[in-house]
């Protein structure tokens, strides 16, 4: 009943566009992960998807709307039009009137609003009374609730979520935290929330969009694009935009791109007073900001409240953390901000960096006070804060900052002072420029004083040591490990790089020793004193020292522990970088997944400088023969093969070859090639083994394997026996497993079970505890067909011999083609020429029956009938160059 003193009144006419779901886009990307979300929360009172513009909200809940597509959801877009009173509770219930079960005469149809419904008690008790009636529990989408701004309409919502009908469920969509008491709802348990951070585009969901947009960028570049637009939905969409028109990112992560300074402009900032615009841009040098700092920035004393103020209400700024001490802009809005500055203001930016270096030397932050001290071209105080913490600095790991920074300074200012040569010295070594590097190793010696400080004296050895490392000459690296004299590198702060150079001789050198445990020592003092660099260099030497001790576990734990720092670090130092890639290849590898092989070395392009040191060449090899044997297990098997082929020939041209990498060389190519019957190939690796391995476990393992491949199998089991048995060590644990499956082989094809069962067994056991799965992974059809038939016999090693079989199945490698003899691949490289079976015959002094008996065999191993479909398989397997084919 209205009230005696209202008259009612019809509603307002409600355009239907108002209330019916937004279409969706043809690129639309689906978010599952989300609609989920969504599904769950209908049984709380309230759902509320609060974010900034731009993040995906409307979209999310139309796809979630047109999904259900059963009137259980009713829509309404808001406007500011809606801050009528009476038109807001006109559209409401519109929306609701959309429900395909209400009766045509229910009060949400036919209910009259008055003049003031939201203060109306009886009004507001009559529409609670009508949801009440409906047919099924609705959820009611109000979309853009931000645009609500009059206290009339908010105070109906806020009074029809306190006496909410059992039946319905409200969702918002806003800019910022709406008005309304969520608190309460909170507390109750009674409201279900996706914030900003959930709607964040995932990398997979970031590369559905680009796949469907058509834009093509590498993993590389759209994994860096997600980290730099933290997943901004719009932020995504505007960037695969740009790629499409201009072939990259750089200007738009830059913050150049018109589309994106549009959208900034014209759905984020010019909602804002000029003084906040203002205060965003002075804040914006800064990735993240204090309140303190903010101050000094902008001149505010009340700068704390705005940063809340806009991190509560506009979420154009971030709370970092629970404290309230840090905040930050998201990143496309700052660089925008940033590059307005630049380009509109380039003193006040620079007033503005000099600012922010007082501020951070004030509150001893030196590596801020650099950068910001570099980017006011202030080349005094530059000056100063390098000569002060050019050494803290560069162990911290603070490399990019120190790079900006000896830029500001000229080359005669650097040249004169040996400390910072010395340190930029040791940076290009880092970048693995030697060249470079020695030209300001001259530098320092030329201007070192008589006199030399205790500090200047270490750093001098140490990049000297470092330098021999980084060129991989043992008898230098052996040389000036041994000059760093750690009593003087005691009394300073390079105590720990000091006690780390001088374990490489124990590493570089084949023999450990107690290397691993003073390592580690020096690691933990590392850690606690925030030295990230000697970190990230104790890290690399202990994988590779567990590698050399065959503890591949903790190779793997200490590669990424470095590969991890590393990136949190900048990528820095190109040795570590590629050792690192190496050994988690190696590692994977070892794991009998070849794909995540090649993704673990692939990565080593990305680090490379132009030219490379010779370590670096030396990793390079290695990391090229696991490629080739990843290649070859994925079934690329000529392109596998010839890649260690070319490798190996590539060591034998002068790299310094540990015995470990060439062992491992030679057991992945002389496999491979066995397995394809390129004989040749295998004798020429077996003969090169012999010559830089000499007589380890390796040269019988392949020695057997070469008896094994030509039906020898008494001949195999002799040869393999000291393997075996342990009295031909093999330098690889590797190939003690290797060995032990080859001996499964054998026992299989010579019927001896019992023997077969006894060496599988302990190859499951020792490959289990050793984590190296690739040669039970990949190993020859027969002994798969043994391993499965013992299953259930096999006591302690069932487990891990299931897991072993799941991830075969996974990988679904293809089988490798039946060998050709070498008389057989003699006559098929002559079948792309034309001849004659008498033709071939002639050429080969053989006869012509000899040749047909040849090329049925070839014919039965390739599965063809022609002589034209035999060469295109043969082609296709690698056993033919297509090149080589008129």
């Amino acid at each position: 009943m209205m009230p005696d003193n209202e008259t009612p009144r019809e509603r307002v006419r409600v355009p239907r566009v108002k209330v019916v779901v937004p279409d969706l886009p043809v690129h639309l990307v689906s978010r599952p992960r989300l609609l989920s979300v969504l599904d769950r929360a209908r049984e709380a009172a309230v759902t509320a998807v609060c974010a900034p513009a731009g993040f995906g909200k409307t979209l999310l809940l139309a796809e979630w709307a047109q999904r259900a597509g059963d009137g259980t959801i009713s829509w309404i877009s808001l406007d500011s039009d809606d801050n009528d009173d009476r038109r807001f509770w006109s559209v409401l219930l519109s929306a609701l009137a959309t429900n395909p079960g209400l009766r045509e005469d229910s009060p949400v149809r036919t209910l009259e609003i008055p003049d003031n419904p939201s203060s109306d008690p009886a009004f507001l008790a009559e529409v609670v009374d009508a949801l009440d009636e409906l047919p099924q529990p609705v959820s009611l989408v109000l979309d853009d609730l931000d645009q609500l701004r009059d206290p009339r309409p908010l105070h109906g919502l806020r009074t029809l979520l306190r006496h909410r009908p059992s039946g319905l469920r409200v969702v918002l969509s806003s800019r910022a935290a709406p008005p309304l008491p969520l608190g309460r709802l909170r507390l109750s348990d009674d409201l279900a929330e996706i914030g900003a951070k959930e709607l964040n585009f995932t990398f997979t969901e970031a590369r559905a969009l680009f796949t469907v947009t058509g834009a093509e960028v590498t993993p590389a570049a759209l994994s860096r694009l997600v980290e730099e637009t933290e997943g901004w939905a719009v932020g995504l969409r505007l960037a695969a935009a740009s790629v499409a028109c201009e072939g990259g990112l750089d200007g738009f992560l830059a913050g150049h791109d018109r589309a994106l300074r549009e959208y900034l402009e014209d759905e984020l900032l010019q909602q804002l007073p000029g003084d906040v615009r203002e205060f965003l841009r002075a804040i914006s040098i800064r990735a993240t900001v204090t309140p303190a700092l903010a101050a000094a920035l902008s001149g505010r004393p009340d700068a704390e409240g705005l940063l809340h103020e806009l991190s509560a209400q506009t979420m154009m700024v971030v709370r970092e953390d629970r404290a309230g001490n840090q905040y930050a802009m998201p990143a496309l809005l700052r660089s925008y901000l940033l590059a307005e500055l630049s380009r509109r203001e380039p003193d006040r930016l620079a007033a503005l960096h000099a600012l922010a270096a007082d501020w951070a030397k004030s509150v001893g932050h030196p590596a801020e006070a650099l950068a910001h001290a570099a980017q006011a071209m202030d080349t005094a105080q530059t000056q100063e804060l390098l000569r002060r913490h050019a050494i803290e600095l560069f162990l911290s790991g603070a490399h990019s900052v120190l790079r900006r920074a000896f830029g500001v300074l000229d080359d005669r200012t650097v040249a004169a002072d040996p400390l910072l040569a010395l340190v930029v010295a040791n940076l290009y070594l880092e970048a693995g420029e030697v060249g470079t590097a020695d030209l300001h190793l001259a530098e320092a010696q030329a201007s070192m004083p008589p006199e030399r400080p205790a500090e200047v004296r270490v750093l001098w050895q140490l990049t000297r040591s470092r330098r021999a490392q980084v060129q991989g000459d043992l008898a230098a690296i052996l040389r000036t490990a041994a000059e760093v004299d750690p009593a003087i590198a005691n009394g300073t702060g390079l105590a720990d790089l000091a006690a780390l150079q001088h374990e490489i001789p124990a590493l570089v050198g084949g023999d450990p020793g107690g290397a691993r445990d003073r390592v580690e020592a020096v690691l933990a003092r590392a850690e606690n004193s925030g030295q990230d660099h000697v970190v990230i260099r104790c890290h690399t030497m202990l994988a590779a020292l567990a590698a050399a001790e065959g503890d591949l576990r903790a190779m793997t734990r200490f590669a990424r522990a470095a590969e991890e720092r590393r990136g949190s670090r900048g990528q820095q130092g190109v040795v570590e970088g590629v050792a690192v890639a190496v050994l988690l290849g190696f590692g994977e590898l070892l794991r009998g997944e070849p794909g995540a092989c090649v993704d673990a070395t692939a990565r080593i392009a990305r680090i490379l400088p132009s030219s490379s040191p010779k370590i670096v060449e030396n990793l390079q090899l290695a990391a090229e023969t696991l490629r080739g044997a990843a290649a070859f297990e994925l079934g690329d098997w000529r392109e596998g093969l010839q890649r260690m082929r070319a490798t190996r020939r590539a060591a034998e041209r002068g790299a310094t070859m540990s015995a470990e990498y060439a062992a491992l060389c030679a057991v992945l190519e002389h496999r491979a090639a066995l397995q394809l019957g390129a004989g040749e190939q295998a004798r020429e690796v077996l003969h090169w083994s012999q010559e830089v391995l000499g007589a380890p476990g390796e040269i019988a393992l392949m020695r057997a394997r070469t008896q094994l491949s030509l039906g020898r199998h008494a001949s195999a089991a002799n040869v393999l026996r000291p393997l075996l048995e342990g009295a031909s060590p093999a330098v690889l644990k590797w190939s003690e497993i290797e060995g032990l499956v080859v001996g499964t082989q054998i026992a299989t094809r010579t019927g001896t079970p019992a023997t077969a069962r006894r060496l599988l067994g302990k190859a499951l056991t020792l490959a289990e505890s050793a984590d190296i799965w690739h040669p039970l992974v990949f190993a020859e059809q027969d002994v798969i067909t043994t391993l499965t038939g013992l299953l259930g016999k096999l006591g302690t090693g069932e487990r891990f011999a299931a897991q072993v079989l799941a991830r075969r199945t996974r990988l679904g490698c293809p089988p490798v083609p039946v060998p050709l003899t070498e008389r057989e691949r003699s006559v098929l490289r002559l079948l792309p020429t034309m001849r004659s079976i008498d033709e071939i015959a002639e050429d080969l002094t053989v006869s012509p029956n000899t040749v047909k008996t040849h090329v049925r065999g070839i014919y039965t191993k390739l599965n063809v009938r022609r002589r034209r479909d035999a060469v295109a398989v043969a082609v296709a397997q690698g056993l033919l160059d297509a090149d080589l084919i008129e």
